[in-house]
């Protein structure tokens, strides 16, 4: 801890109860106490040693958490081990980034960004739904993409488990003799944009996603990986 303490919302964030912002409503709703006294004031500072606690329940800060971009391979697995030996993103990854968890998956054909952290708050709100952070994938099909197309997916496509899918169609260049489409999602399901784009009849080459809310993939090429910016992480807390 510094010397005069730790400003209790950034003590609060650190014990991963959210973004600094996040958590001052608990400090001005008398939620905190230190020491055994309610703390409303946003400018008081945690002191070395002091007893912290939220709802009664003792809170803890602990050490920085690690924020990594990585560019998944294609064929490689959303998971630090396989038992059955397949190649998985701890084999692309030094030895001290292993132990970092996945926020969501790519399956084993779709390549691109993949944030990596130990921080589980934050985790749980980039790949839960109900927060709405925006996923964006660029996805190659191997004959012309429609404004029919585009609509349907907007609209709605119903997959063979009986949920209707959305996404929003984002952009659609020429590839070939096929199209590059980006599309954008707040959600995912299994294999979700492949069933989608497959529903309409196309064929997909290839799938990339290109961004996680404001994290790009930016200029990494596959298997490399770098830190996200403390900048990045307070826009990615935010959206």
């Amino acid at each position: 801890m510094e010397r005069r303490g730790i400003r209790i919302n950034r003590y609060l964030a650190m014990c991963g109860l959210g973004a600094r912002r996040a958590v001052e409503g608990l400090v001005s709703a008398g939620r905190v106490k230190v020491d055994g006294e309610v703390v409303r004031d946003l400018s008081f500072r945690v002191a070395p040693g002091s007893t912290v606690t939220v709802n009664g329940e003792p809170v803890e800060a602990r050490r920085r958490f690690r924020y990594v971009a990585y560019y998944k391979s294609r064929g490689v697995l959303t998971t630090a081990r396989d038992p059955f030996g397949r190649k998985t993103y701890g084999d692309e990854l030094p030895r001290r980034l292993r132990d970092l968890k996945a926020v969501g998956r790519l399956d084993a054909d779709t390549e691109g960004l993949l944030i990596l952290t130990d921080d589980g708050s934050l985790a749980q709100k980039v790949a839960h739904p109900s927060f709405g952070v925006v996923k964006r994938y660029v996805v190659t099909v191997k004959r012309p993409f429609s404004e029919k197309d585009a609509a349907a997916l907007a609209a709605g496509v119903e997959l063979d488990d009986g949920h209707v899918a959305k996404v929003d169609v984002e952009a659609v260049k020429a590839a070939g003799g096929g199209s590059a489409v980006t599309v954008s999602a707040t959600y995912g399901r299994k294999r979700m944009i492949r069933r989608m784009f497959a529903s309409l009849g196309h064929e997909i080459t290839s799938l990339l996603r290109i961004s996680v809310g404001p994290v790009e993939l930016g200029e990494l090429a596959p298997g490399q990986w770098r830190d996200i910016t403390s900048e990045e992480v307070a826009a990615l807390r935010d959206a």
